[in-house]
């Protein structure tokens, strides 16, 4: 339906602009950094400003949400591949008008993914936050090990939300005493490309194992590595990709 993504875990993926910095052991092997440069960018660089994106680009999700309408099939949208919408060097603007596409969009459920936690409750919408929360926002943080990735899921704990996620990609080491409470879904896979860090499937086996405990959905994505397929997404024998249940 619509424009297609490579991103199992999502239906679209869109981004308002492109380009952030890097700020933690995640970013190191960035694609989104190596896909800028490869076309002629360097928004990654912190004296470059991000580049706000086409005036076409911004209509998809509208064009999206008449799809889905008509479908009577919900959608899911993941902001962004290629930014981080809590980035303080956000286009003026830019996240305001998100937001209100967001709003407009009632049969898109937007997957928003951040490594600024400490920036979530400052960057969204007050109204938001004083209704509970959007019923078509799902809000995530990246945890790709225990000393950057606990802090952040407590940040977002506090935050108010549909469906809270943990994308625990690139998964650089165990996580045996991570804390779930009020996580309604994990997504975990190793790093790929070059360069890419060793993985460990007994560390996502362990994790699986603890999300069922826990009764969180859990998502493996890949094994990671220099592979075509990224090393296959079979963990312990069997696809696990299970959808979270909204508030």
């Amino acid at each position: 339906m619509g424009d297609t993504t490579g991103i199992s875990w999502t239906d679209h993926t869109f981004n308002p602009w492109w380009g952030c910095a890097k700020i933690a052991p995640g970013c190191d092997n960035c694609y989104a950094a190596a896909l800028d440069k490869r076309t002629g960018g360097d928004h990654w660089n912190p004296r470059t400003p991000p580049r706000l994106t086409s005036e076409q680009n911004w209509n998809k999700p509208l064009r999206w949400n008449r799809e889905h309408r008509l479908a009577q099939q919900r959608g899911r949208v993941f902001c962004g591949s290629m930014m981080d919408w809590c980035d303080t060097a956000a286009p003026h603007g830019a996240r305001g008008r998100l937001f209100d596409i967001i709003e407009r969009c009632d049969w898109l459920d937007f997957q928003l993914l951040t490594k600024r936690a400490t920036l979530i409750e400052r960057s969204l919408p007050v109204s938001w936050l004083h209704n509970a929360h959007m019923p078509n926002v799902w809000l995530g943080v990246t945890v790709e090990n225990r000393a950057y990735g606990y802090p952040r899921i407590d940040a977002l704990r506090a935050i108010p939300a549909a469906v809270r996620f943990l994308s625990v990609e690139p998964m650089l080491e165990r996580m045996p005493d991570i804390d779930l409470t009020g996580i309604d879904w994990v997504i975990c896979g190793g790093e790929s490309g070059p360069g890419c860090r060793p993985f460990d499937p007994a560390w996502a086996v362990e994790l699986a194992d603890l999300c069922a405990a826990a009764g969180v959905a859990f998502w493996f994505k890949q094994h990671g590595g220099n592979a075509a397929d990224k090393g296959g997404c079979l963990l312990a024998g069997r696809e696990q990709k299970q959808w979270p249940v909204a508030a």
